[in-house]
């Protein structure tokens, strides 16, 4: 079952969660914030906020701990990539839904907001296409998705689809799942790192009781209004696209070598160097 598109929406807002603490990444995270860290010529932040405002976006609060927010906002000031940037602080690491309500004061009057992670990055079909998808489909709540194996998903928020499900267009959801236990997943689709949330998401954030953790869970929230009967909708990655997290060594190294590859002065020479090394 495919959504009718409206035409992309301009002018939205976006929320950058960024105050973890990345710690797999220590000792690089302990003197700089992962979102600092180089990919190719650009450090992540940057190549996040270019996604944004390629797709039309005017506005990003930035959700930053206290230790960060200096070196972030010095690097960003009030404006990057055309859009006017807002710093938001999480005093402490209370979870993902958490960190959206600290953007909640910034953006009242806004019908809905984009959430883009601060940790995850995207090499796209063309600059900002997953967030326009996500703008362009009929539903207020919108989940960039993506297959993942099945031993794999524990890690992931998992989407339940209406009936059968496409990769190749949006498709409506049901419901979603936080890291659901093996063989317990209602589907193979991960939630990949952006959302379109209406701003009624911030009642149902408030509403909501932290975790065992003490976190608030944003897929608990988004649960709550899918059973309230808000629209959903799932836009699966294409498969040119390819997401990129930066949350660990592995993944990291990954993620810098593809955006390094891709430099058009030096990529070519680094395939070479590449080749020769692993002979």
């Amino acid at each position: 079952m495919s959504l009718p598109e409206n035409a992309p929406r301009a002018l939205q807002a976006a929320v950058v969660p960024a105050a973890g603490w990345g710690t797999r990444l220590r000792p690089l995270s302990d003197s700089l914030p992962k979102e600092l860290l180089p990919l190719g010529r650009r450090t992540v932040l940057e190549h996040i906020l270019a996604e944004l405002a390629a797709s039309g976006l005017s506005r990003v609060v930035i959700v930053v701990s206290p230790a960060k927010e200096p070196l972030i906002r010095s690097r960003f000031g009030k404006k990057s990539e055309g859009m006017c940037i807002e710093y938001a602080i999480q005093p402490e690491m209370h979870g993902l839904g958490d960190a959206v309500l600290r953007a909640q004061p910034f953006l009242q009057g806004e019908s809905e907001l984009i959430v883009a992670l601060g940790d995850a990055v995207f090499v796209e079909s063309e600059p900002g296409a997953i967030v326009r998808r996500l703008l362009a489909v009929s539903a207020p709540l919108a989940i960039a998705v993506q297959r993942v194996e099945k031993e794999r998903l524990s890690r992931y928020g998992v989407v339940k689809p209406v009936g059968s499900s496409s990769l190749s267009e949006a498709f409506p959801i049901e419901g979603i799942v936080e890291k659901p236990a093996l063989g317990e997943a209602p589907s193979e689709l991960a939630v990949a790192a952006r959302y379109r949330l209406p701003a009624q998401i911030f009642a149902a954030l408030h509403e909501a009781q932290p975790d065992t953790r003490g976190e608030v869970n944003l897929t608990g929230a988004i649960q709550t209004l899918l059973g309230r009967g808000t629209p959903a909708a799932a836009v699966p990655l294409l498969p040119e696209e390819t997401r990129h997290d930066i949350g660990s060594f592995e993944t990291y190294w990954r993620a810098f070598i593809t955006f390094a590859l891709a430099d058009p002065d030096h990529g070519d020479d680094l395939k070479r160097y590449l080749i020769e090394e692993v002979k």
